[in-house]
């Protein structure tokens, strides 16, 4: 189970899970005893995977068939399980994973055995899960739904069911704990990091498996089949990790860094125009002193003028007399 920064924290009662299909592994079946098992040459082949190919002598049984199988799809690492019931003569092969996108395709050589047309690839698809998040849209991938990314509520929630029943399974209860940053100037502008918890017990989850691990906390390499499942949820836990490196990165680099950027710009032209309004006040105040000084000067000189002017007609008048 997981979420992002855009989904939204839910009511009390949580957001009502509801599955409307159940989630299955690609499977093939088909009747296999001794005759057909005699001289019997098969391929198999797994989606965006390995190809194997086993044959049986004309003298072989059911059960040496079985083993050559068994052998060739633990060297060729297919993540496939096959089984045999001997009491119904029966052939049942398995992907170990759920989802579409996890199948395989079987061709047999052999007219008449396992599949309907000889040198004709059979292929076998898995079913992803269906089903609905508080209600809203979302897609399945295997076992996990995930909410729409422009869902209002439960967009880019991730939860994963391994139940048995359809309709209303469960709710999901979430808080939404994701850092804010405020990278505008509107109240809109703002953007979430959602940093998934990366303790063991909670990489690795999700991945089915013949060993019962259920995180990255429980594998162990006592058998060679844990061994095999470990790998698998090491390589689900390290994608895991990537994608959460990816999301963080993403984030830097996109709104963070960006943002310092522009940021950086404004600054420097509030300080560019700062400038220009500075000088243009120093000029208005020097041209304001200027001619203040001037007035004064001029007020000056007039009075000195004016001081001298009255002994001179006062002289003028006595020699007049």
């Amino acid at each position: 189970m997981g979420a992002s920064a855009k989904t939204r924290a839910s009511p009390v009662e949580g957001y009502m899970m509801e599955v409307t299909r159940l989630p299955e592994k690609a499977t093939f079946i088909a009747d296999l005893d001794d005759d057909i098992a005699e001289g019997l040459r098969i391929s198999l082949e797994e989606e965006d995977g390995n190809l194997i190919e086993v044959q049986t002598p004309e003298s072989g049984t059911a059960v040496n068939f079985m083993s050559r199988l068994e052998k060739a799809i633990g060297d060729g690492h297919l993540n496939l399980d096959v089984s045999y019931d001997e009491e119904e003569s029966q052939l049942k092969i398995s992907h170990r994973e759920y989802g579409l996108t996890k199948g395989f395709s079987i061709t047999s050589f052999k007219e008449g055995a396992l599949t309907d047309e000889i040198g004709v690839p059979q292929l076998k698809l898995g079913l992803d899960i269906e089903g609905k998040l508080g209600g809203e849209s979302a897609d399945g991938d295997g076992l996990v739904l995930k909410g729409h990314s422009d869902n209002y509520m439960t967009a880019d929630l991730r939860v994963a069911y391994m139940g048995k029943q359809t309709g209303e399974v469960g709710k999901v209860i979430v808080a939404q704990n994701a850092m804010q940053f405020q990278i505008g100037t509107h109240p809109g502008d703002q953007v979430g990091v959602a940093i998934d918890s990366t303790h063991s017990t909670r990489l690795g989850r999700g991945i089915d498996n013949q060993s019962g691990f259920n995180s990255l906390a429980e594998v162990n390499v006592f058998t060679p089949q844990a061994a095999e499942d470990t790998i698998r949820l090491v390589d689900e836990a390290n994608d895991q990790l990537l994608s959460l490196r990816g999301k963080l990165g993403a984030v830097q680099k996109n709104a963070l860094e960006s943002n310092m950027a522009t940021l950086r710009i404004t600054q420097e032209n509030l300080i560019a125009a700062e400038s220009v309004i500075r000088d243009s006040d120093l000029a208005e105040e020097v041209a304001n002193y200027t001619k203040h000084l001037i007035l004064t000067e001029a007020a000056a000189a007039a009075s000195a003028q004016t001081n001298r002017m009255d002994p001179d007609v006062l002289r003028l008048l006595i020699n007049h007399r």
